[in-house]
């Protein structure tokens, strides 16, 4: 099984930011690092402005600009660790590489707690394995010359570095812990990483896990210079230096080999530094995030997303006070940008552009030198201007759901940090947007505006009917009211409407009015009728207008099609047709355009496509239906292609590609479900822009985007009618009735990215499940608590639909929450949920329990009703058959449910590991386990018979035994984050911590190696996809990652693969990513934790790339295509079966 992979949302994570300026230019910029990208905006009087964005392969490390040439750096770890020295051009908005720095360690140790870069001046330093440290410096002036050099350091486990004020110092603080644990301090040159007098080595009281370098300014003209050590509830201040080459030790400049001259002995400078060391105590236990605003405050953040104002003074001696400024997204990165705006990146929240008041009373929140006052919560001096994304991060859990019977399945996911939770269920689709509201109007279904000139651009009436009456509305100025029967009398107020439209005659403006029983050509100035006609024979069931050749076609009840020319005169019958001949002659509906029409019949389920011409069914033209179609439609969606849309009674929509004789076009037929009919099908008005919209049950948007056909879902449901309107003012717009409702609104986005959020409070969510049978989602969830170090566990269930609250159960203390499952068999449905009792001092959780959770039928509320103590964690808890299977411990066990739900047997069946097993996947031929540390397995379930002697010697008894055994074994060291089986039922795919995906095909009883792949991300969840295709790429299976990535993965035939693979390799020897890295290299497997030599990169496609393609210019495309030899290019053929590879894979993301 050959697979591609493919992002559906990028990364929303926010990794590091940086306020800047560039050379040539006297705006200020933002600039943004993501998990993929490098984003530089430009600040403007609304915000800010995206100018510059380039893909990034690689994990990013840092983000730094050097001062004087305001080069932009960024370090990469992973395909290796290198520097990359950017330039960007403010004129031209472009990025180019100014040096690349490869760091190629000779002990390939990474680095456990610091790994990443920190500069100062024009030089940089920057750490990513242990007792390694790359320096390089560039010159302030063109051409910007670069050195680099290799040092080594003493100190194995850095916990945190920077560069000391002011840089011309050229000194790196290293704050690092000796093999006891304790924490200390030594200051470095940048240039050697010798040991400075500067900063002598000193042992400290506190462990920091951040050091921020300051400087403080002072009434004199000396400033003193320090760095802040921030550890859980204190901070120290350690004073480094005093005014700029004012004579003291720590602020002589460095000349000829950049060695600092001392004229105080390595004593006194100890003494000095250590008199000048002073604690105090915070009212914040972390610094998750910080930036310098002037030479007195800094502005910091802490994991719960608390934003505070730290104030700096040293009079007589150092003191800090601290403002509670508000609440803000969880920052990972914070960017003072000017006028008190200040930028918020954000791992697990969305990225804000804050402003901070002027007004800041700190007076009552202040600590200093040991004494520490309670901020006032209420109190806040932020005011959030704009929000820069919809962050989804960390994605922890995902499952699918489908909880409108749409047959589009969703994703639900979970995500939160410290500061609370999300539950959010997430598709892409349309943006559709309310402009306006009309109740009351009920039992509509149909809806036709009318222009009062056929030249005008707005709409000036909308004609409604029921199945028994006609109204017309009159749209100005931004209302609507109802006309009196006497306007525009020629409209027929006693029946339904099957049509009204504007036709186009020369010197009136006019109109056609269709019933049942009547065709009326009417003037829309004098409201009076022209002419009319009647069918001969039967009601009218169906009728439309061609408006360029002015030729109405009308279907009767008796199976005739008649073809009415439309003058100033009157209307003209030119031809017919009677279908009579049919077994089935009824026509449900059609549409025309100036050379075809499309008939569909009931009772046959046939859709047919005339000409015009010749009145007759042209050859190769027929679809038959498994459901007849309650509307039909040909558009073109502004383009030369034409497309036959028809609307399935059993709610689908049929997309079909057809010649522009008619005919139907092989292998460009698509199928949408729109849950149940009946569909309504409109064309919008805006030009522009042409789509076609679908509404029923549920809402799609057709429209052609990059020359392919794209469908979004709309968020509109139970649409009993449907038109486009451009009334006056609303603008261009859809219009639909639904219940008692008339409904005008705006489609805004097509594929943007819709997400429900659910806010959890201050739980954080832990894993999650959904029970499609109980209609609610399960969440494990951990409450912390404000006042105490200790937190609860809890599990949480919510109406799957409303969110509403379904009950809770809280854990006992030290339990904790390590699964949720689902159990449906028969009549009886229960949640399952697995916990583990942690102590400390334990490496292990040697209990928990198995809890049984059902739904009483009165309430709707979740209750417990069963539960199992067991002897070890229980990290998955799943259903197999009537029973239920645990991964306890290091085994996986088998238990009975009782028929009542409140009864759990012992084990019935076991298997034992030597390691903690981590998950279990169900399926019917097979078990799937995986371990903790090494390896994947495959397990199933036998029953034995065995006769046994009863009491009754002449009799024996027949007694079943139940027993897991072992069918494949993995050895290898997978680590496993995530593990799933693919629809075949043979192939398991697995996630590891280095960010690989690796999949294995179940044969003869081994597990066999099939795909390697490296995605550069953590894998949290794969998700076995449930869709229904059987022809062409087909999706198998959707993961989630911590950085917010959803992603899919598809599966192609074998020479479909083939030819991707080639396309691959070829885009990858003309296209490098930013710093020359190859694209084999980024995708190749990695092996970080282990000294053994990943797989080879094989059986996946990286989709996201290949992609690209579709959208390189024809000659650089030519270019990719024919490089290398006769035998190696892709010809045209091969060119058009990739595209249409492509374009079958993106489609059915």
């Amino acid at each position: 099984m050959h697979l591609v992979s493919l992002t559906s949302h990028p990364p929303s994570a926010v990794l590091y930011s940086l306020a800047c300026s560039f050379q040539e230019s006297d705006e200020r910029y933002l600039t943004i690092l993501t998990p993929d990208k490098l984003q530089i905006h430009v600040l403007n009087a609304h915000g800010v402005e995206l100018v510059c964005e380039q893909e990034i392969w690689g994990q990013p490390r840092g983000l730094i600009q050097l001062e004087k040439s305001k080069h932009l750096v960024v370090a990469l770890d992973i395909p290796q660790a290198r520097i990359l020295i950017l330039r960007f051009d403010p004129r031209s908005s472009k990025l180019s590489i100014h040096h690349t720095s490869i760091i190629s360690p000779l002990a390939h140790r990474p680095s456990v707690n610091f790994s990443g870069i920190l500069g100062g001046g024009q030089s940089l330093c920057a750490s990513f394995y242990s007792g390694h440290v790359k320096f390089v410096e560039v010159d302030p002036k063109a051409p910007y010359e670069v050195k680099e050099s290799d040092l080594r350091v003493h100190e194995l486990a850095i916990q945190s570095m920077c560069y000391t004020l002011p840089s011309s110092d050229k000194l790196v603080a290293i704050v690092y812990t000796d093999s006891l644990g304790r924490g200390w301090i030594i200051g470095r040159t940048a240039s050697g990483m010798d040991p400075s007098p500067m900063l002598p080595e000193k042992e400290l009281d506190i462990i920091p896990d951040t050091i921020i370098p300051v400087q403080i300014e002072n009434p004199g003209d000396d400033h003193t210079y320090g760095v802040l050590l921030f550890a859980s509830g204190r901070a120290m201040f350690i004073k480094t230096g005093t005014g700029y080459f004012s004579g003291g030790e720590t602020s002589q400049s460095t000349k000829g080999k950049g060695k600092p001259k001392s004229s105080r002995s390595k004593s006194e400078v100890k003494a000095d530094i250590q008199a000048s060391m002073v604690t105090v105590d915070v009212p914040y236990r972390d610094v998750a995030a910080w930036t310098q605003v002037d030479g007195k405050h800094l502005i910091i953040g802490d994991s719960l997303g608390r934003l505070y104002l730290l104030a700096m003074s040293m009079e007589p001696e150092f003191t800090m006070t601290c403002t509670r400024l508000g609440d803000i997204s969880v920052p990972s990165t914070l960017s003072y940008l000017s006028n008190n705006i200040l930028y918020v990146g954000s791992l697990s929240g969305s990225s804000q552009l804050v402003r901070i008041s002027d007004e800041i009373a700190s007076g009552d929140n202040s600590v200093s030198r040991g004494k520490k006052k309670q901020p006032d919560d209420e109190a806040t001096y932020l005011e959030v201007m704009a929000e820069h994304n919809e962050n989804i991060a960390p994605i922890w859990d995902a499952t699918l759901v489908e909880i409108d019977g749409s047959g589009q399945p969703r994703i639900a996911i979970i995500s939160g940090d410290e500061s609370g939770g999300w539950l959010s269920v997430v598709h892409k689709g349309a943006s559709f947007r309310e402009l306006a509201i009309l109740d009351g109007l009920g039992s509509l279904e149909n809806v036709f505006p009318l222009k009062m000139y056929f030249d005008a651009h707005e709409h000036s009436y909308l004609v409604a009917s029921t199945t028994t009456s006609t109204f017309i509305l009159s749209l100005a100025n931004s209302s609507v009211t109802l006309l009196s029967p006497s306007e525009l009398s020629a409209i027929s107020r006693g029946g339904t409407t099957v049509l009204a439209s504007n036709v186009a005659l020369q010197g009136i403006d006019t109109a056609i009015h269709v019933t049942s029983n009547n065709v009326v050509l009417l003037d829309l100035v004098t409201g009076r009728g022209i002419n009319s006609w009647k069918p001969p024979k039967g009601d009218i069931t169906a009728a439309d207008l061609d408006t360029l050749s002015s030729t109405l076609c009308v279907a009767t009840s008796e199976g005739y099609l008649f073809s009415l020319n439309i003058q100033p005169s009157g209307l003209v019958k030119t031809k017919d047709v009677n279908f009579k001949s049919r077994p089935h002659s009824q026509i449900s509906s059609l549409s025309m355009n100036a050379r075809i029409v499309a008939v569909a019949f009931w009772g046959s389920n046939e859709i047919v496509i005339i000409s015009l011409d010749s009145f007759k069914i042209l050859e190769q033209s027929t679809m038959e239906e498994p459901s007849a179609a309650s509307a039909v439609h040909l558009s073109n969606f502004g383009a030369s292609q034409t497309y036959l849309i028809a609307a399935r009674l059993d709610g689908a929509v049929v997309i079909q590609a057809i010649t522009s004789q008619g005919e139907l076009m092989p292998s460009s037929r698509r199928v949408v479900p729109l849950g149940s009919g009946p569909i309504h099908l409109t064309t919008t008005a805006d030009s522009s822009d042409v789509r076609v919209i679908a509404a029923g049950k549920h809402a799609a948007t057709l429209s052609i985007v990059n020359k392919r056909l794209s469908v979004s879902s709309l968020p509109v449901s139970d649409v009993c009618a449907l038109a486009a309107v451009n009334a006056p003012g609303i603008g261009y717009s859809i219009v639909y009735a639904s219940a008692n409702r008339l409904v005008f609104g705006e489609i805004e986005q097509l594929n943007k990215l819709n997400i429900s959020k659910f806010n959890l409070g201050s739980d954080t969510p832990l894993c999650l499940a959904h029970h499609p049978g109980l209609s609610n989602y399960v969440i494990g969830c951990v409450r912390p608590k404000s006042d105490t170090p200790e937190e609860r566990h809890f599990i949480r269930f919510l109406d799957d639909s409303t969110f509403k609250d379904l009950g809770q159960h809280k854990l006992k203390y030290s339990e904790v929450i390590t699964s949720v499952g689902i159990y449906a068999h028969g009549t009886n449905s229960y949640v399952l949920a697995g916990t583990a009792v942690v102590t400390p001092g334990e490496s292990e959780p040697l209990s928990g329990r198995i809890i049984v959770f059902g739904q009483d039928k009165e309430s709707s509320m979740v209750k417990l009703q069963a539960s199992k103590d067991v002897e070890g964690g229980v990290s998955s808890v799943k259903q197999l058959g009537a029973r239920i299977i645990a991964a306890v411990g290091h085994g996986v066990y088998l238990h009975n449910l009782g028929n009542d739900g409140v009864t759990i047997s012992n084990p019935v069946a076991r298997w034992e590991r030597g390691y903690l097993v981590h998950d279990i996947i169900v399926r019917p031929n097979m078990l799937v386990v995986s371990d903790k540390l090494r390896s994947v397995s495959v397990l199933r379930l036998v029953e034995h018979t065995e006769l046994s002697d009863s009491e009754n010697e002449t009799e024996e008894e027949e007694s079943t035994i139940l027993q897991f055994e072992t069918v494949a074994m993995d050895m290898h060291a997978v680590w496993p984050t995530s593990i799933e089986v693919l629809s075949d039922n043979k192939t398991i795919i697995a996630s590891q911590v280095d960010g690989n995906i690796l999949t294995w095909e179940l044969e003869d009883g081994n597990l066999e190696p099939r795909a390697a792949f490296h995605t550069g991300e953590v894998i949290h969840k794969f998700i076995a996809s449930t869709a229904r295709s059987t022809t062409g790429p087909r999706t198998v299976a959707i993961f989630v990652t911590s950085t917010g990535r959803i992603g899919t993965l598809s599966t192609v035939d074998d020479a479909d693969a083939l030819r991707l693979t080639r396309l691959e390799m070829k885009m990858g020897d003309a296209i490098k990513g930013l710093g020359d890295i190859n694209h084999a290299e980024w995708r190749a497997p990695k092996l970080l934790h282990t000294g053994s030599k990943p797989p080879p990169r094989r059986g996946i496609t990286d989709g996201d790339f290949i992609k690209k393609f579709l959208e390189l210019d024809p000659g650089e495309a030519k270019k990719i295509l024919s490089a290398g030899s006769a035998a190696e290019s892709i010809g045209p053929a091969e060119e058009s079966q990739i595209k249409r590879c492509l374009d079958a894979v993106s489609m059915e993301q």
